[in-house]
Protein backbone atom coordinates (compact mmCIF):
# COMPACT_ATOMS: atom_id res chain seq x y z
CA UNK A 1 0.00 0.00 0.00
CA UNK A 2 1.36 3.39 -0.81
CA UNK A 3 1.47 6.10 1.56
CA UNK A 4 -0.67 8.81 1.11
CA UNK A 5 -0.22 12.17 0.15
CA UNK A 6 -1.08 14.80 3.20
CA UNK A 7 -2.57 17.85 2.58
CA UNK A 8 -1.61 19.87 6.17
CA UNK A 9 -3.73 22.46 5.68
CA UNK A 10 -6.91 23.05 2.70
CA UNK A 11 -10.15 24.56 2.38
CA UNK A 12 -11.48 21.90 0.34
CA UNK A 13 -11.91 18.19 1.37
CA UNK A 14 -9.77 15.90 -0.35
CA UNK A 15 -11.16 14.34 -3.51
CA UNK A 16 -8.59 12.21 -4.71
CA UNK A 17 -7.53 8.54 -3.82
CA UNK A 18 -3.96 8.57 -1.79
CA UNK A 19 -4.63 11.78 -0.38
CA UNK A 20 -5.41 12.80 3.13
CA UNK A 21 -6.24 16.40 3.95
CA UNK A 22 -6.71 17.96 7.01
CA UNK A 23 -9.54 20.63 6.24
CA UNK A 24 -9.78 23.95 7.75
CA UNK A 25 -12.92 23.94 9.87
CA UNK A 26 -13.58 20.65 10.23
CA UNK A 27 -10.69 19.45 11.38
CA UNK A 28 -9.55 22.44 13.12
CA UNK A 29 -11.15 24.92 15.34
CA UNK A 30 -9.77 28.76 15.41
CA UNK A 31 -10.82 31.94 15.47
CA UNK A 32 -9.35 34.05 12.22
CA UNK A 33 -8.07 37.34 12.25
CA UNK A 34 -10.43 37.90 9.18
CA UNK A 35 -13.67 37.10 11.10
CA UNK A 36 -13.65 38.13 14.55
CA UNK A 37 -17.07 39.20 14.93
CA UNK A 38 -18.33 35.06 14.59
CA UNK A 39 -15.82 32.99 17.05
CA UNK A 40 -17.42 29.35 16.88
CA UNK A 41 -17.24 27.68 20.16
CA UNK A 42 -14.24 25.67 21.10
CA UNK A 43 -14.59 22.12 20.55
CA UNK A 44 -13.82 18.70 22.63
CA UNK A 45 -10.51 18.28 22.21
CA UNK A 46 -11.37 14.69 20.38
CA UNK A 47 -13.06 16.07 18.10
CA UNK A 48 -9.93 18.03 16.07
CA UNK A 49 -6.51 17.59 15.35
CA UNK A 50 -5.52 21.07 15.72
CA UNK A 51 -6.00 24.59 16.80
CA UNK A 52 -6.49 27.61 14.01
CA UNK A 53 -6.12 29.07 11.84
CA UNK A 54 -5.53 31.92 14.04
CA UNK A 55 -3.12 35.01 14.68
CA UNK A 56 -2.47 38.27 13.60
CA UNK A 57 -2.93 40.14 10.33
CA UNK A 58 -1.89 43.71 10.04
CA UNK A 59 -3.73 43.79 6.72
CA UNK A 60 -6.56 43.34 7.67
CA UNK A 61 -9.62 45.64 9.14
CA UNK A 62 -10.02 43.89 12.08
CA UNK A 63 -8.80 45.86 15.02
CA UNK A 64 -5.45 44.58 16.76
CA UNK A 65 -6.54 44.58 20.03
CA UNK A 66 -9.10 42.10 19.17
CA UNK A 67 -6.96 40.19 17.15
CA UNK A 68 -4.86 39.80 19.66
CA UNK A 69 -7.44 38.91 22.34
CA UNK A 70 -8.82 36.58 20.13
CA UNK A 71 -5.29 34.98 19.43
CA UNK A 72 -4.60 34.61 23.08
CA UNK A 73 -7.85 32.46 23.61
CA UNK A 74 -6.67 29.89 20.66
CA UNK A 75 -3.00 30.24 22.44
CA UNK A 76 -5.17 28.73 25.29
CA UNK A 77 -7.29 26.65 23.83
CA UNK A 78 -4.27 24.60 22.22
CA UNK A 79 -2.45 24.67 25.45
CA UNK A 80 -5.61 23.34 27.10
CA UNK A 81 -6.02 20.66 24.57
CA UNK A 82 -2.78 19.73 24.14
CA UNK A 83 -2.75 20.51 20.28
CA UNK A 84 -0.49 22.09 17.80
CA UNK A 85 -1.89 25.46 16.43
CA UNK A 86 -1.96 26.88 12.74
CA UNK A 87 -0.65 29.95 12.36
CA UNK A 88 -1.92 32.76 10.31
CA UNK A 89 0.96 35.81 10.44
CA UNK A 90 0.94 38.68 8.43
CA UNK A 91 3.83 41.50 8.80
CA UNK A 92 3.70 40.34 12.82
CA UNK A 93 6.24 38.25 13.69
CA UNK A 94 7.49 40.04 16.76
CA UNK A 95 3.68 40.34 17.73
CA UNK A 96 3.36 36.74 17.44
CA UNK A 97 6.84 35.58 19.08
CA UNK A 98 5.69 38.29 22.09
CA UNK A 99 2.37 36.06 22.41
CA UNK A 100 4.31 32.93 22.51
CA UNK A 101 6.53 33.98 25.40
CA UNK A 102 3.44 35.96 27.19
CA UNK A 103 1.07 32.86 26.94
CA UNK A 104 4.35 30.49 27.86
CA UNK A 105 2.70 28.46 25.02
CA UNK A 106 4.68 24.79 24.45
CA UNK A 107 2.46 23.19 22.09
CA UNK A 108 4.06 23.03 18.12
CA UNK A 109 2.95 25.81 16.05
CA UNK A 110 2.51 25.43 12.02
CA UNK A 111 3.53 28.34 9.99
CA UNK A 112 0.80 28.05 7.48
CA UNK A 113 1.28 28.84 3.79
CA UNK A 114 5.10 30.36 4.53
CA UNK A 115 6.24 32.03 1.80
CA UNK A 116 9.65 33.51 3.76
CA UNK A 117 12.88 33.84 2.85
CA UNK A 118 15.66 30.89 3.97
CA UNK A 119 16.91 33.53 6.54
CA UNK A 120 13.72 34.07 8.19
CA UNK A 121 13.03 30.68 8.10
CA UNK A 122 16.22 29.75 10.29
CA UNK A 123 15.23 32.97 13.05
CA UNK A 124 11.83 31.33 13.17
CA UNK A 125 13.92 27.58 13.95
CA UNK A 126 14.41 27.85 17.43
CA UNK A 127 11.29 29.01 18.36
CA UNK A 128 9.86 25.31 17.22
CA UNK A 129 7.81 26.16 14.39
CA UNK A 130 6.71 23.67 11.71
CA UNK A 131 6.56 25.43 8.34
CA UNK A 132 3.77 24.39 5.78
CA UNK A 133 4.68 25.58 2.57
CA UNK A 134 1.87 26.26 -0.26
CA UNK A 135 1.79 26.19 -4.34
CA UNK A 136 3.53 29.86 -3.64
CA UNK A 137 6.69 29.27 -2.12
CA UNK A 138 10.12 30.60 -2.11
CA UNK A 139 12.92 27.84 -3.53
CA UNK A 140 15.29 28.59 -0.81
CA UNK A 141 13.28 28.97 2.17
CA UNK A 142 12.25 25.06 1.33
CA UNK A 143 15.84 23.90 0.33
CA UNK A 144 16.60 25.54 4.32
CA UNK A 145 13.79 23.74 5.86
CA UNK A 146 14.84 20.68 7.79
CA UNK A 147 12.58 17.90 6.37
CA UNK A 148 10.81 16.79 10.38
CA UNK A 149 9.84 20.36 10.59
CA UNK A 150 8.62 20.78 6.72
CA UNK A 151 4.55 20.13 6.00
CA UNK A 152 3.27 20.79 2.24
CA UNK A 153 -0.55 22.20 1.98
CA UNK A 154 -3.18 23.39 -0.86
CA UNK A 155 -5.23 25.92 0.98
CA UNK A 156 -7.11 27.24 -1.52
CA UNK A 157 -5.77 26.16 -4.12
CA UNK A 158 -8.21 23.71 -6.17
CA UNK A 159 -5.37 21.66 -7.49
CA UNK A 160 -4.40 18.24 -5.65
CA UNK A 161 -1.37 18.35 -3.20
CA UNK A 162 -0.21 15.34 -5.19
CA UNK A 163 1.31 18.15 -7.80
CA UNK A 164 2.98 20.05 -4.84
CA UNK A 165 4.47 17.11 -3.77
CA UNK A 166 6.43 16.42 -6.88
CA UNK A 167 7.34 19.85 -7.59
CA UNK A 168 8.73 19.95 -4.17
CA UNK A 169 10.53 16.29 -4.14
CA UNK A 170 12.12 17.24 -7.09
CA UNK A 171 13.77 20.23 -5.67
CA UNK A 172 14.82 18.14 -2.55
CA UNK A 173 16.03 15.56 -4.49
CA UNK A 174 14.11 13.04 -2.94
CA UNK A 175 11.45 10.84 -4.55
CA UNK A 176 7.50 11.62 -3.65
CA UNK A 177 6.86 8.83 -2.15
CA UNK A 178 10.32 9.28 0.22
CA UNK A 179 8.89 12.59 0.60
CA UNK A 180 5.32 11.48 1.49
CA UNK A 181 6.68 8.83 4.04
CA UNK A 182 8.53 11.95 5.97
CA UNK A 183 5.16 13.46 5.66
CA UNK A 184 3.71 11.03 7.32
CA UNK A 185 6.10 10.45 10.39
CA UNK A 186 5.66 14.32 10.27
CA UNK A 187 2.02 14.13 10.79
CA UNK A 188 2.29 11.31 13.50
CA UNK A 189 4.34 13.43 15.87
CA UNK A 190 2.76 16.51 15.72
CA UNK A 191 -0.94 15.05 16.00
CA UNK A 192 -0.41 12.12 17.97
CA UNK A 193 2.46 12.81 19.94
CA UNK A 194 0.65 12.88 22.79
CA UNK A 195 -0.57 9.55 22.54
CA UNK A 196 2.91 8.23 22.40
CA UNK A 197 4.57 10.27 25.29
Amino acid sequence: MTTPFIDFHTHHPASIEGETAIVDGRDTWGIHPWTLNTPPTPPDGGTILAIGECGIDKLCSSPLALQREAFLRCISESQRLRKPLFLHCVRAIDECLALRREAHATEPWIWHGFRGGATQLHQLLPHGFYFSFGFRFRKEALLACPLPRLLLESDTDPRPVSHLYQRASLLLGISPEALASQMRENYLSLFFRHQYS
